[in-house]
């Protein structure tokens, strides 16, 4: 009986010691960011919209996955674009003209930036008549 006990105590301690080992999907690691569409958006007039979605290339083990709602979106040109925390861009020149990047940004420490790691993903977007005279 004290042989079976013992049996049973061994299954346990070493159950409790590969439950506390960290396991690949616990540890998995953001490598990338790819946006769609990756050749961005050209717009052909105000209030023109377009639609980014953010994928992420993930390590241990290899994996992509959607992350559009998990990455903070950015315009990297003034005055040319909205865009939402779902990646909805909205463009609000007039003119035609302006060209920039739109930025998905990955913490993986928002609530401690200094100590987590940060990744980018970009994609263009331009006006209409970026590169013409009407834009010099």
């Amino acid at each position: 009986m004290n042989r079976k006990w013992l049996g049973i105590l061994i299954l346990v301690g070493v159950a409790a010691v590969l439950l506390n080992t960290s396991s690949c999907a616990r540890d998995q690691q953001l490598v990338s960011i790819t946006l769609s569409p990756a050749g961005g958006f050209v717009f052909e007039g105000f209030g023109a919209t377009g639609q980014f979605t953010a994928l992420g290339t993930y390590i241990h083990p290899p994996e992509t996955k959607d992350i559009t709602n998990k990455v903070v979106w950015s315009v990297d040109i003034a005055n040319f674009a909205t865009i939402t925390q779902q990646g909805l861009i909205t463009y609000t020149r007039t003119d035609g003209c302006g060209s920039g990047l739109v930025n998905a940004t990955f913490n993986s420490k928002p609530s401690n930036p200094s100590s987590g790691s940060v990744m980018i993903g970009s994609a263009p977007v331009k006006g209409f008549a970026d590169g013409t005279m009407t834009c010099q």
